[in-house]
């Protein structure tokens, strides 16, 4: 698996598998990776292509052409920081209707 490449971080797993159903009705392997991002919370999915198929595949769901394998650190960070902004949401809900 380790010559795969990642075109997509998805926020939920339903979907990464979604995009990874996609792919394949078109005849291109793809693979989902979930990680848990702790607890019950969500599960974030990491779409991956063969390098062949990264053209291909990105045109097929309209996304920009990934950069060089990017920093899973990055890639976290940035669904932290969306987990941490949907959060201040719902507080800011639950404090509106008191």
């Amino acid at each position: 698996m380790d010559d795969l490449v990642k075109i997509a971080l998805y926020l939920s797993d339903a979907e990464a598998e979604i995009a990874r159903a996609k792919l394949e009705s078109g005849g291109m392997e793809a693979f989902v990776f979930v990680e848990n991002l702790g607890g019950e919370g969500p599960r974030q999915g990491r779409l991956m292509v063969r390098p062949d198929d990264v053209n291909e595949a990105c045109e097929v769901l309209e996304l920009d052409l990934p950069t060089a394998r990017m920093n899973p650190l990055v890639d976290r960070a940035v669904v932290l920081i969306g987990l941490v902004l949907l959060a201040l949401a719902v507080v800011g809900l639950l404090m509106a209707f008191r």
